[in-house]
């Protein structure tokens, strides 16, 4: 009777550890996720944010700050920060990741192909492309990325390469080839 009651307080004494290392380690976690919670409010205010106040180890707070670094226009800085994402990120973050990418390409394409710039935003078109099959290939049925990819190849068209002749001479047939015309159709054919 005695051994058994002494089995049950030693029971209920590992039971209670269990417990409070589990409330412990849910007590740490909550805070993390708060620390990471306001981080990303304070990237959501209209100032730059410099990166020394943030915790940028954390692939959630790296695109955060990416993001926040393409909403001010700063192009070359956003790229950084979202390839240092890319390197963080877990396969589920990383087609959210290609997808911004994408996004900042295709955002400096459509700006250079204004300022007719054709031969830099052909190429800006064909790196967002480029991102948005990556993000394609995490998530297929990934409808936004579906639809940039589509707009890039307005600016940007893959051209089919046809059957080379032996001659080494290729004629080329306007039916055989997409209009490579750069931009977006102004109305109904």
């Amino acid at each position: 009777m005695m051994l058994r009651r002494r089995y049950l307080q030693h029971l209920m004494l590992v039971i209670s550890l269990v417990f409070l290392t589990l409330l412990g380690l849910q007590i740490v976690e909550r805070q993390h996720q708060k620390a990471i919670n306001d981080a990303i409010k304070l990237l959501q205010s209209p100032r730059l944010v410099d990166a020394s106040k943030i915790d940028l180890t954390e692939p959630e707070l790296q695109f955060a700050y990416a993001h926040h670094l393409q909403q001010r226009g700063m192009f070359e800085d956003a790229v950084d920060a979202y390839g240092k994402a890319e390197r963080l990120s877990s396969p589920a973050m990383l087609k959210l990741v290609y997808y911004n990418m994408g996004n900042l390409y295709l955002q400096q394409a459509i700006e250079t192909a204004e300022k007719m710039g054709i031969d830099r935003a052909t190429a800006l078109a064909d790196v967002a492309k480029d991102l948005y099959k990556s993000a394609l290939k995490n998530d297929p049925e990934f409808w936004a990325a579906k639809y940039n990819y589509e707009a890039a190849q307005r600016l940007s068209r893959d051209l089919p390469l046809g059957d080379l002749k032996d001659s080494g001479e290729a004629q080329e047939s306007s039916e055989e080839l997409w209009s490579a015309m750069p931009g977006f159709p102004l109305g109904l054919p």
